[in-house]
């Protein structure tokens, strides 16, 4: 290997190192943590998305991306956190032409607990938008199981049962549905950022849906999941 090479992937690694016991700590203190209520339109939200080798972590397959933006005070932010991560293995083809990352592109990436304790940091106290946010736990799990011995269930806003709420009799909630009813463009999908935009402006567009039925806390939202029905009338 070149020297310089060798020299930049020494210091690549001591500089993308992080102490695992302080990790495990901090995951431990982001499970216990409570959640208030908070007003949908006036509180820091952050929106995540990640892109993976396939859809089964128990079978080996890993988080390749992670992509989020900040919602703040009813607003889109241009605050953005985008990190490939390195999975140690190859990427299948398919992902590759639906994500356009390449093996080349996480070969000197940094690890999971790396990027997770980075995003975790720019989550802060804020609370969790996704879509079928579910999915990507499963990864996030499968890691810190195997990291830390232990999982995350926080409470995540989730713009696929969110559109079970708002939209009941639809036959489909996918994002691309979802980004058609809204009007929103699908830029950048299959990327984990672009979804994360493409998410983050769905759930404002329905943020002002909930306003309408008055639901403007996310006190107001659990409480109506477990009591309402909602039609699109």
């Amino acid at each position: 290997m070149n020297s310089k090479i060798s020299i930049f992937m020494n210091f690549y690694k001591f500089c993308c190192t992080v102490d695992e016991q302080d990790f495990c700590q901090k995951v431990t203190a982001f499970r216990s943590r409570k959640w208030p209520s908070l007003p949908l339109d006036g509180s820091r939200f952050v929106v995540f998305d990640t892109e993976t080798t396939g859809f089964y972590p128990q079978k080996g397959d890993e988080i390749i991306s992670v992509g989020g933006v900040v919602i703040d005070n009813g607003n889109l932010t241009d605050e953005t956190f985008l990190q490939f991560i390195n999975p140690n293995r190859e990427i299948p083809p398919l992902v590759t032409e639906l994500t356009g990352i390449t093996d080349e592109m996480v070969a000197t990436a940094p690890d999971f607990v790396v990027v997770c304790n980075e995003f975790m940091d720019f989550v802060g106290s804020s609370m969790l938008v996704a879509h079928c946010g579910a999915f990507d736990f499963s990864f996030i799990n499968a890691q810190l199981q195997k990291n830390c011995g232990e999982k995350l269930c926080p409470l995540v806003l989730d713009t696929y049962l969110l559109s079970h709420l708002l939209f009941p009799d639809h036959k489909t909630h996918s994002l691309e549905d979802l980004a058609e009813a809204y009007g929103v463009p699908l830029t950048g999908r299959h990327t984990a950022l672009g979804d994360s935009v493409i998410t983050g402006k769905i759930f404002l567009a329905m943020v002002e849906n909930l306003k309408n039925k008055g639901i403007r806390t996310t006190t107001d939202l659990f409480y109506s999941f477990k009591y309402l029905n909602f039609s699109t009338q």
